[in-house]
């Protein structure tokens, strides 16, 4: 009688728990995991734009790439992280290539500078306007080839505040929590091959 009950017991928590298990396995195997980015931290040093509409400035960036797929390894290679805004490039610069494994987290940090650049009328005025309220706003825009395929990454509306002069900016209130860190952005991501636009 004990041993039947046990029996009954262990095929009931099967059902249960290994059951459903089994189940959500086989469903994330079948669509093969996801690939997702957000822009996890957002950063501006020197920031500095003069009468006649130049910027000089250093952008600090890290972007993490969420791949939740077991299946397969990425290989990113030719990638650019480009900062930008009003759709006018401010800063940009390369990072290595590098292999990212099944079912991984990997944080990529971009540092670039804009020195002297010259702005279009809107953007100038744009973070003309906005440097006098105490923050800035940009876009960080990430280009690679993903496994023979292009990838493009785009987060918008990095927000930043600027804290004193020489301007250094941190996490802005609006995005950020109460200890003042910066809050992670939702990036699109498009991937196509060469013979296809996103």
């Amino acid at each position: 009688m004990f041993c039947r009950c046990t029996m009954v017991a262990l095929i009931f928590m099967f059902i249960v728990v290994g059951l459903p298990v089994i189940i959500i396995h086989a469903v994330a195997k079948h669509r093969g995991g996801s690939l997702t980015f957000t822009l996890e931290h957002a950063s501006v040093t020197g920031f500095n734009l003069t009468s006649d509409g130049h910027l000089t400035s250093f952008f600090d960036v890290s972007i993490q790439a969420n791949h939740t797929n077991f299946k397969k390894k990425l290989k990113y290679s030719g990638i650019r992280v480009s900062i930008f805004k009003n759709k006018q490039n401010l800063a940009e610069n390369s990072l290595d290539k590098f292999t990212q494994r099944k079912w991984n987290v990997t944080m990529l940090r971009s540092e670039s500078v804009a020195l002297s650049v010259r702005l279009k009328q809107s953007p100038e005025f744009d973070l003309r306007f906005e440097s006098g309220l105490g923050y800035i706003d940009f876009d960080v825009f990430m280009t690679a080839t993903l496994n023979g395929d292009n990838l493009e990454v785009n987060c918008k509306h990095a927000i930043v505040n600027i804290t004193a002069a020489p301007y250094d900016v941190a996490a802005s209130p609006s995005t950020a929590n109460s200890h003042g860190k910066f809050r992670s952005v939702l990036c699109s991501a498009y991937i196509y091959s060469n013979d296809n636009g996103p």
